[in-house]
């Protein structure tokens, strides 16, 4: 399986020095662990609105593709902050993270969810409202919310399994 040829490229990062003065500090985990949450804030801000308006929920009067424009750069700088914080914790614990399964899921979950929204979702928002069935607009607005929403929560769930 892909995670058993991966299995020795983390224990190498896990065993660097830097892994090694990263893990040893729990303020400094902690620290990293608040900046994630707070790109988490920003990206899954940006992803509820956007689905609520494909929804129709949410100023149903705007078109998709004005409401993507508009919350797509604090949805990249949450998502980068993101990505940027979850490599360094990932990297003070490599071989402990890499074996639970909440965190193979969260990356299974992550992978997913940057297709979908790379892909699907920005069709569908490019797309002017009359020529795409609404129901194409209420289900991608659907999909992402469950895709974001199941990565956060299999990330808060690597905390307690």
């Amino acid at each position: 399986m892909v995670w058993d040829t991966l299995q020795p490229y983390v224990t190498r990062l896990g065993n660097t020095p830097f892994a090694l003065w990263l893990g040893m500090s729990t303020w400094r985990i902690a620290g990293l662990l608040t900046v994630h949450l707070f790109g988490l804030t920003l990206l899954l801000g940006t992803v509820v609105l956007s689905s609520l308006n494909l929804l129709g929920l949410f100023q149903p009067g705007k078109p998709p593709a004005q409401v993507r424009r508009e919350m797509q750069p604090v949805m990249l700088i949450g998502l980068a902050i993101m990505l940027a914080s979850g490599a360094l914790i990932f990297t003070g614990g490599a071989e402990a993270y890499f074996a639970g399964y909440w965190f193979r899921l969260k990356m299974l979950l992550l992978l997913v969810a940057v297709t979908f929204h790379l892909t699907i979702y920005q069709l569908v928002s490019r797309r002017a409202a009359p020529r795409l069935p609404r129901i194409a607009q209420r289900l991608a607005g659907a999909v992402m919310l469950l895709l974001w929403f199941g990565v956060a929560c299999a990330g808060r769930a690597i905390a307690f399994f």
